[in-house]
């Protein structure tokens, strides 16, 4: 069943050194990755740039294709246009909104506890318009084509998001694990964010965890069609399978819910390919 993994991306690894103690270090993920014959990842940080750390590992192991960006949490400056620029500088492809800063996402973490949360981001201005900064941060990534994901923003903000990187002229946008109830989007809005243009990523994270049923992620696949899906595992927690073990259990599971393989390869090789290549 490894065959499974050959030529297998997965655009959603958090990996050590990080803030939160990690399964793995980069250099353990490269190796393993190689190993299996999957073909690239994307490391991710929720609080530094992965840009040059990518570009270590690209030289090490030329074979896989990774890649590292920045989130636009607060130990970056937020909404950061610089920071953002300064990242595509050093060649990273990735571009996350806000995640564990964004204030829905907070919001919905302290729902029943009261706590003030105006101190976290949102990419909107109080009269609910995106704010200037949201749009030149766009600007950046279209001119540097990099991947634009939508983070823990609320789907409310995220097909806002969505709309002006069309307007902008960015390639690539994705909804962040469009599955998870932290910041979760309806069928009808993962719709309608494909109509514009993004693709619509399902971590392993939400099913492995018990927050979403694999059967549902199945079904929210199939509502807005293979061509715009991108699977990948969020993993990287010291109690999650390493990321190679995850997708491979991923996909696993999704043939027994009925995804043909012919659809799995789609979402897990040509998708994340054409992301990162185009």
């Amino acid at each position: 069943m490894k065959e499974l993994l050959r030529g297998v991306y997965d655009l959603h690894v958090h990996t050590a050194p990080d803030v939160s103690p990690r399964k793995c270090d980069d250099l353990e993920l490269a190796r393993r990755l190689e190993k299996t014959g999957m073909a690239g990842c994307a490391i991710k940080s929720h609080f530094a740039d992965t840009a040059g750390r990518a570009a270590v590992l690209r030289s090490l192991f030329p074979k896989l294709d990774i890649v590292g960006g920045i989130t636009l949490n607060r130990s970056v400056g937020g909404i950061n246009p610089q920071a953002v620029e300064r990242t595509a500088q050093m060649g990273g492809k990735m571009l996350w909104f806000p995640t564990l800063e964004a204030r829905s996402y907070q919001q919905y973490r302290h729902s029943n506890d009261g706590m003030d949360v105006s101190q976290f981001l949102s990419v909107f201005s109080d009269d609910r318009n995106l704010l200037p900064e949201v749009y030149q941060v766009l600007e950046i990534a279209a001119e540097y084509n990099m991947v634009v994901g939508t983070g823990h923003l609320s789907s409310r903000e995220g097909l806002a998001v969505v709309r002006a990187a069309r307007e902008c002229g960015v390639e690539h946008v994705v909804l962040t694990h469009a599955d998870n109830p932290t910041n979760e989007y309806s069928l009808e809005e993962q719709y309608q964010a494909v109509q514009e243009g993004a693709m619509v990523e399902h971590c392993y994270f939400t099913s492995y965890y018990q927050r979403t049923p694999i059967e549902v992620i199945a079904q929210q696949i199939q509502h807005v069609g293979c061509k715009s899906v991108v699977l990948s595992t969020d993993f990287g927690q010291v109690n999650s399978p390493y990321s190679d073990e995850g997708m491979l259990e991923y996909m696993q599971c999704l043939l027994q819910c009925g995804i043909s393989e012919e659809d799995l390869f789609q979402m897990v090789c040509a998708n994340p390919r054409s992301l990162l290549q185009s």
